[in-house]
């Protein structure tokens, strides 16, 4: 199974420590910075790319990795974006993100 989880924070960090006990599960991680918390951690040694993703560019993001499943660390956008009324946001787009995705897409 390959999975695509999208921003390595806190809670997306405890996903990466779970999945790495299947061998048989590939997991591909972007985030809008190549130090999140799952590198600082050393959970994983590096982001696989750095991409800032949106409900425009879900679909052409997952064509290229090819994910069976996507995951979304909702606490890595909030962590960028740091404006009044940032978490509502941040929470409004995670759900178009996850509702544009023509693959099975799981908000963290």
């Amino acid at each position: 199974m390959r999975i695509w989880l999208i921003g390595a924070d806190q809670k997306g960090t405890e996903a990466l420590r779970q999945l790495k006990k299947n061998p048989n599960i590939e997991v591909i991680v972007s985030d809008a910075t190549d130090q999140p918390k799952a590198v600082t951690e050393r959970v994983i040694a590096k982001v696989d790319y750095v991409e800032t993703v949106s409900p425009i560019n879900i679909n052409t993001l997952a064509r290229r990795f090819r994910p069976d499943l996507i995951l979304i660390d909702t606490a890595a956008e909030k962590r960028n974006l740091r404006v009044l009324g940032g978490m509502a946001f941040t929470d409004a787009i995670n759900t178009e993100i996850a509702a544009g995705s023509d693959i099975p897409c799981l908000v963290l």
